[in-house]
């Protein structure tokens, strides 16, 4: 029975998605942008998108399912499409009966991403021995167009009550991630590294698979700050309006961010400013920024 529970608790990492999570990114300087760019999606059309999702889950169709998802998607940070495939296949397999209902969507739409989040409830009924399980939580989706169609880039979940079957004990929730302590001090000193320009320090707060907006990675985000600190005769760093929102897998950051910048050669100065998110996780016991968006109202 423990390893029924292990498996079905596995499966349901996917279900209830996402990553994406953010940070500052740092805007191309040498862009021109006089007009902002729509919006990547309307409501309604991310509603349409929730209706096929449902549908093609609760038919347990597979194949069909799974096209709703990027070939890039991500699991809890972890995760490819491979590994969701798999998840998937074995859950529609051992169903006799599934039954996903979506509540409280609150969407937000970018002009790059879609970010939702919800309450899930999933109804199952095994094929082995007709049992019924409950799973029931906070759900997180983060939608990005591929060739004009609406796709999952990354997926993420937070249980309110835990998967059981009737008659199992109800396992205990693990802790949060962290605590707002830690994070206030963790964004403390990513601000003073920035203003700083210490490459190397700044770093050091992201995961060696960090993600930038969706496609960035590692290596792009060492070259992007790299190159804006050198081109930076002074900086100064200001995160507002500061909402943290703690898991136990997770943290999410939302806020505003103010970047005054110098400039090198011509002493001209530049200010940054727009909205920013943050989702943090937690390596060999220390906190690493996994995944960065942003969303920068204007150029300078």
């Amino acid at each position: 029975m423990k390893t029924v529970i292990r498996t079905m608790f596995i499966v349901f990492l996917l279900l209830a998605g996402t990553q994406i999570p953010s940070q500052m990114v740092v805007p191309n300087l040498s862009a021109q942008n006089p007009s902002l760019p729509p919006l990547i999606a309307t409501e309604q059309e991310v509603r349409g998108f929730f209706d096929q999702y449902i549908e093609q889950y609760n038919k347990r169709e597979l194949e069909e399912f799974l096209m709703l998802f990027s070939l890039k998607a991500k699991q809890n940070q972890r995760d490819s499409l491979p590994e969701i495939r798999t998840i998937y296949t074995s859950l529609f397999n051992r169903s006799q009966s599934l039954q996903l209902s979506i509540e409280e969507m609150r969407i937000e739409i970018y002009r790059n991403v879609v970010e939702v989040k919800a309450r899930f409830l999933v109804n199952q009924v095994l094929k082995e021995g007709g049992e019924k399980k409950v799973w029931r939580g906070d759900a997180r989706w983060i939608l990005a167009k591929e060739e004009d169609k609406l796709q999952i880039l990354s997926v993420d979940y937070q249980y309110s009550i835990p998967p059981t079957l009737a008659g199992d004990k109800v396992p205990e929730a693990p802790p949060p991630l962290a605590n707002e302590e830690e994070v206030k001090q963790f964004f403390s000193n990513y601000v003073d590294r920035y203003d700083r320009k210490d490459i190397g320090g700044f770093l050091s707060f992201f995961s060696s698979k960090a993600v930038q907006n969706q496609k960035h990675g590692l290596e792009g985000i060492r070259s992007m700050y790299t190159k804006f600190f050198d081109e930076s005769r002074a900086l100064r760093y200001q995160i507002e309006d500061m909402r943290t929102e703690i898991y136990q897998n997770r943290v999410e950051v939302k806020a505003r961010f103010r970047v005054d910048q110098t400039l090198k050669k011509t002493s001209q100065e530049k200010v940054w400013s727009g909205n920013i998110r943050w989702v943090l996780g937690r390596e060999d016991g220390v906190l690493k920024i996994v995944s960065l968006d942003y969303q920068n109202e204007k150029s300078p």
